[in-house]
């Protein structure tokens, strides 16, 4: 088992600590591909709160499946399972995703969904 740190933007930090974000979706990278199940993944929201700086949550890997867009990913997963409202619709998460990554990116890398199990503080 490893650990990893991964930013992670505000909101969507926010729904995966709630537990209702289950599923985290990254590009393709060295670093990435490096993750397996039952891995630690520490969370940092992006931006932190002045008075929480230190702010972090874990997760352990329970799956990982790789895509070649985000397209095919999204159609696997509901929309609250990655971050997403109810009733979102995957051209409408595709183009969410677009706001992060670029699609000439995208096409390069190839994307990894990440199941996740929020480590819940004692």
């Amino acid at each position: 088992m490893q650990q990893w740190s991964m930013h992670l933007n505000r909101d969507q930090y926010d729904l995966l600590k709630a537990g209702s974000k289950t599923v985290e979706i990254r590009l393709r990278s060295q670093d990435v591909d490096q993750v397996q199940p039952t891995d630690i993944i520490h969370f940092i929201p992006t931006p932190a709160k002045p008075s929480q700086s230190d702010e972090e949550t874990l997760a352990v890997v329970t799956d990982i499946n790789d895509f070649d867009t985000f397209e095919e990913g999204l159609r696997h997963f509901p929309p609250v399972a990655v971050g997403s409202p109810a009733g979102t619709s995957v051209r409408e998460m595709v183009n969410a995703m677009y706001t992060i990554y670029s699609p000439a990116d995208e096409a390069k890398h190839g994307v990894v969904f990440f199941t996740l199990d929020v480590v819940k503080p004692e």
